[in-house]
């Protein structure tokens, strides 16, 4: 018998399943029943991007499940695209005399079910595919492939029509852009609080928006100390926008990206935020995420901070005109909180704060969590949240805490010989023991192992390295407390950061009670942690001089696993 799951978000599946151990079993094969949106109707197995040990295969290669099985219990379907309806049938394949054969008899069945962005009420959530760039440039650059190669690439991005960037920009970029295209339409009120913008795309689309574009741009990026990041957006927009400059130079970063639409100034009813930058990186060469909650009393609350930063002002030493005045810092140092009906309950904070009211009340759910921690972040600090959840995981081997599972990525940009470098430190696998990985990313898997293709590595993008295309890095910021029991989902602009509650503005919105959501945001994690998980073994093989993974097994061996790998499953499968 295999017991299974399914999860999905509006761009991805999440496939666990379990199976006692059965002698001549060499894996699974995973069949694929697909409608698409348009009603397109696709049936086949699942391919595998990995053969067996001591063959010869050549990069690139796939064969279906059923001749090169899953020798996993978890999976995730990379393939499947919003508004698709879709299920699986998992089948253990058996080494027989005859060959490897799909044992029909045994079969678990999951879905159908249709992919959305949607939660539970009215709030989504959307996902771009920045995760998957090396792979993608790896195909479409092929193995001969120059510096000017990659310059032309990064040129296409920029062009609303490339097919590039609307695959990189997956769900995510669509749907900002159709809110945009839409405010124009319904002659919508659209009030904007950025910290970069640089998309020529969506430029256009608020200039199109003529005064009811109502644009708080902060000076975004520092390339060079004083220097205004944003300096060419502002002058393409000129005099067509309602332009308002946060300049907060030396005072912190002005890291919003939240957006309200109103249908007059008095009427909000729609806010989006998360961690996407306005910026053609942030869209497309980055693991970013958007929430829209369609809430008039959260829009409100949004619609207030922006009336609040624009109108922020404070005197300095000798009467230098300063930021965070006195009617901001009281505003942010409250919570806001209401309730988004069927969406759940929802808080939100504003930063600055004066003493990290927002971190006090993210740590209380942290500490709180019963089943599960699941994570993605960005520059997270030495002092920050990422400390409060090592702590939790540091003490998840004892009886109180034996069944929480803690899985999640962080990024962080060191200073490295030419540049910067990325560290991404991989933390959990089954909630019981901590591993601490470090590897360099955004880095490909190197040529010559097995039959994995040569990636595009860290070097190649990294512009501080003589790269062209820019950071491609996980730069969500999300938290998911107990997806299925008491789900919370925390995102926003904040890094979870001391440095973002003392010094930055930012927003943090904490979802309560909205399962739908939690979800989305699970599988929008696992996916990458799945990715660089593999990445991360290959790096710790090579550090310790040993030989890495060359394929799948030819015995039914494969199927030994340990503990913390079970945790993994009973949490997925529900069987905690």
């Amino acid at each position: 018998m295999i017991d299974a799951k399914l999860y999905f978000n509006g761009d991805d599946c999440f496939l666990a399943w379990a199976m006692p151990f059965t002698p001549d079993c060499w894996g699974f094969a995973i069949h694929c029943d697909l409608k698409t949106a348009d009603g397109k109707h696709f049936s086949w197995f699942i391919k595998n991007r990995t053969g067996f040990e001591g063959e010869s295969n050549q990069p690139h290669s796939k064969k279906p499940s059923s001749e090169w099985p899953f020798q996993r219990y978890t999976w995730t379907d990379h393939g499947v695209s919003e508004g698709d309806t879709v299920s699986y049938a998992i089948s253990p394949v058996l080494k027989t005399t005859q060959g490897l054969k799909v044992d029909q008899t045994i079969v678990a069945k999951v879905g159908p079910v249709t992919l959305t962005a949607e939660g539970d009420g009215k709030a989504s959530a959307y996902f771009n595919r920045g995760i998957l760039l090396s792979q993608f440039m790896a195909k479409r650059l092929g193995d001969d492939w120059s510096k000017s190669d990659l310059l032309k690439l990064k040129k296409d991005l920029r062009k609303d029509d490339s097919e590039l960037r609307v695959f990189l920009s997956g769900p995510l970029g669509a749907r900002l852009v159709k809110l945009l295209d839409q405010a124009k339409q319904e002659k919508w009120h659209v009030y904007a609080a950025l910290y970069e913008l640089e998309d020529d795309q969506l430029i256009q689309a608020l200039k199109a928006l003529g005064k009811k574009a109502h644009l708080l741009l902060a000076n975004g990026s520092k390339k060079k100390k004083g220097e205004d990041g944003n300096a060419a957006a502002a002058k393409a927009l000129g005099k067509a926008v309602d332009l308002n400059r946060r300049m907060l130079w030396s005072e912190g970063l002005a890291h919003n990206k939240f957006v309200v639409f109103a249908k007059t100034p008095s009427e909000p009813f729609v806010a989006w935020t998360g961690s996407t930058n306005w910026a053609t990186t942030g869209l497309c060469t980055q693991l970013n995420n958007g929430i829209l909650v369609q809430d008039p009393r959260l829009a409100a609350a949004y619609l207030k901070q922006w009336k609040l930063l624009k109108d922020d002002r404070r005197t300095g030493r000798g009467g230098a005109k300063m930021h965070f005045g006195d009617d901001l810092m009281a505003s942010n140092d409250s919570v806001k909180t209401g309730s988004a009906g069927s969406a759940g309950k929802w808080t939100t904070w504003f930063t600055r704060t004066s003493a990290g009211q927002e971190m006090e009340a993210v740590t209380k759910l942290i500490n709180g969590a019963e089943e599960a921690i699941l994570f993605l972040m960005f520059e997270p600090g030495s002092t920050g949240l990422l400390q409060v959840i090592q702590a939790r995981l540091s003490s998840a081997a004892g009886t109180e805490n034996r069944k929480l599972y803690i899985h999640g990525v962080v990024n962080t940009l060191k200073p490295g010989k030419k540049g910067q470098d990325v560290n991404v430190e991989l933390i959990g696998r089954g909630g019981h023991k901590p591993f601490d990985l470090r590897v360099v990313q955004p880095e490909g898997v190197p040529g010559g192992l097995g039959d994995w293709a040569t990636e595009v590595m860290r070097r190649d993008f990294l512009i501080g390295q003589g790269g062209v295309i820019g950071h491609a890095i996980i730069h969500s910021k999300v938290i998911v407390i107990d997806p299925f029991t008491k789900p919370v989902v925390i995102t926003g602009s904040h890094n979870f950061s001391q440095a973002a509650s003392s010094k930055n503005d930012e927003n943090l919105l904490i979802v309560e009670g909205n399962k739908g959501l939690a979800e989305r945001y699970a599988v929008h994690i696992m996916g990458a942690y799945q990715h660089y998980r593999w990445r991360a073994y290959l790096q710790d093989c090579e550090a310790r001089g040993v030989e890495p993974w060359k394929g799948l097994k030819k015995s039914d061996k494969w199927q030994d696993r340990d503990a913390p790998h079970d945790a993994e499953l009973r949490f997925w499968l529900r069987t905690l």
